[in-house]
């Protein structure tokens, strides 16, 4: 069946103002925010994956239609709704149909009494949290795409919010969940469907990235707002000191509302160069240097195009920047409750934190953090208007290997480009890890080069030295081809499930195991 066909159908079955097909749609659904992707778009190339006809649901009843259309004609269902993944795993690389379902974005029902809150799976996560704080509530989840993210997408991809420590990942959040699957059932698992929140089919849904089906209502547990948060900072003379006192916190056993500890790369990029004891301001430190060491400064200072590009090219002379620029690992912590629940927590903390070798900077650094902790995510788009590109890769593994994967993993990379990372979501048996590495080369075709290169390097770290592939970005296309040695035995496993309950074969066909 040919595009025109398909297009008109969609517009029989579900009315002519929700389908479209123009050249902007095709190429805005052609792609999440996948880093390989950006990389041609800067260089003017539209990527190769449109979809056949993107739709626009904006009930249940819209995507049973769509979804038996699909089924009959085995033509591939890519569900999208805010786009900000970065793993490739709404790319229509079969064409198919690319459904947005962020017109399905109702608050259906709060109980305050149970703690609950059923919703729409494209509801953004920003509207939902304005909703419970008015009420007094929170869901507690607070992934670094916030404003731009759905809680569709967070169950899809089995989110992690920045304060996952104290209330989880999304999957412990979500409690029941509807599911539309071939050829066109609608499912109701969880409390949903009277079931129990430890529904095994409510946990086989949770991060499927679409391939088992499309989300289109979730329950969710919340809990009160706390009645105060508060924010501090530590230094401390390296990052095993500094990973050996989230450890401590963690099994103390505290449960901060957030902690995240930075390397001195990334400590030096994030701004946390305040000058405790009267010391030097960095930037005017750097604005004293000379030739190689000035050029080197103010690529990492403020991020300087032209400086950038240069040591991006020869990553080595950015890798070794705390060589020329004095920084240490820092670490962020933030807990809630009331004034005398939290001074008991910061008493512990600091206990923990001396006994590491650990400086307190005071709550400035906390709250800094706090103020811009979402701003990560909207500065990629300089780097890459620079001709350069910027990823992030998230591992994680328990407390005794964590030192060693990584420097394992920042000794495969660094040869290729710049890394930096910050350890966070932090558990009492283990935490995870959060790369960003950025590299430059001057031709598209040598920067898609360097970039699959680095991906090898790293995941062959990750794979060789006892991590796990991926914490909370998901899989999409990008991870596919090393889930396999991540997880033995789950191709087989995902195929008969796979077969199972999309036995056309369309729901989001090529990711995960990439079995269809």
């Amino acid at each position: 069946m040919d595009g025109n066909k398909i297009q008109e159908t969609l517009k029989g079955l579900l009315g002519a103002d929700k389908v479209r097909s123009d050249p902007q749609q095709m190429v805005s659904y052609s792609t999440d925010l996948f880093p390989r992707n950006q990389i041609l778009k800067v260089a003017g190339e539209i990527p190769a994956t449109e979809p056949h006809a993107v739709c626009f649901p904006d009930s249940v009843e819209d995507i049973v239609k769509v979804m038996a259309f699909c089924s009959q004609c085995r033509l591939p269902l890519i569900p999208y709704a805010a786009g900000s993944g970065v793993c490739g795993a709404t790319i229509p690389e079969h064409g198919g149909v690319v459904m947005d379902v962020k017109g399905l974005d109702e608050i259906l029902d709060f109980n305050p009494e149970d703690e609950t809150v059923t919703v729409m799976a494209g509801l953004m996560g920003e509207r939902l949290e304005d909703f419970l704080n008015s009420k007094g509530f929170t869901l507690g989840h607070f992934p670094s795409s916030f404003r731009c993210s759905s809680v569709g997408g967070w169950v899809a991809c089995r989110s992690a919010g920045q304060f996952s420590s104290r209330y989880g990942k999304i999957e412990h959040m979500t409690l029941g969940a509807e599911v539309v699957i071939p050829p066109g059932r609608v499912v109701q698992l969880g409390i949903l469907g009277g079931g129990h929140p430890s529904d095994p089919m409510l946990d086989l849904m949770l991060g499927s990235e679409g391939t088992l089906g499309v989300l289109t209502r979730v329950v969710l547990k919340v809990e009160p707002l706390p009645p105060e948060i508060d924010f501090r900072g530590f230094a401390f003379v390296d990052v095993e000191s500094g990973i050996d006192a989230m450890r401590r916190i963690m099994q103390a056993p505290l449960k901060p509302t957030v902690m995240r500890l930075y390397d001195p790369l990334d400590s030096l990029i994030a701004g946390f160069h305040s000058k405790p004891d009267g010391k030097e301001d960095l930037n005017f430190i750097a604005a004293r240097l000379k030739g190689v060491k000035k050029l080197v400064a103010d690529a990492v200072t403020g991020l300087n195009s032209k400086a950038l590009t240069t040591v991006l090219y020869r990553p080595k002379m950015l890798n070794n920047v705390t060589e020329i620029l004095p920084a240490r690992p820092l670490m962020i912590v933030g807990v809630q409750g009331d004034k005398p629940n939290i001074s008991g927590q910061w008493d512990e903390v600091g206990r923990q934190v001396k006994h590491c070798r650990g400086e307190d900077l005071g709550p400035e650094p906390g709250f800094d953090w706090y103020k811009r902790r979402y701003a990560v995510s909207y500065k990629q788009s300089k780097i890459f208007r620079t001709g350069a590109f910027v990823d992030t890769m998230e591992v994680a593994t328990t407390w005794d290997n964590l030192f060693p994967l990584y420097k394992a993993i920042f000794k495969a990379m660094a040869p290729h480009v710049f890394i930096m990372a910050h350890f966070s979501h932090a558990y009492e048996d283990g935490c995870s890890i959060y790369f960003t590495f950025a590299g430059y080369r001057p031709s598209k075709q040598a920067s898609l080069s360097l970039y699959q290169r680095t991906w090898q390097a790293g995941q062959g770290a990750i794979l060789r030295h006892g991590g796990t592939i991926t914490h909370h970005h998901g899989v999409g296309i990008l991870k596919r081809p090393y889930l396999e040695r991540d997880t033995p035995g789950g191709h087989d496993l995902f195929a008969a499930v796979k077969k199972a309950v999309d036995s056309p074969g369309v729901c989001n066909p090529g990711k995960l195991y990439g079995v269809d």
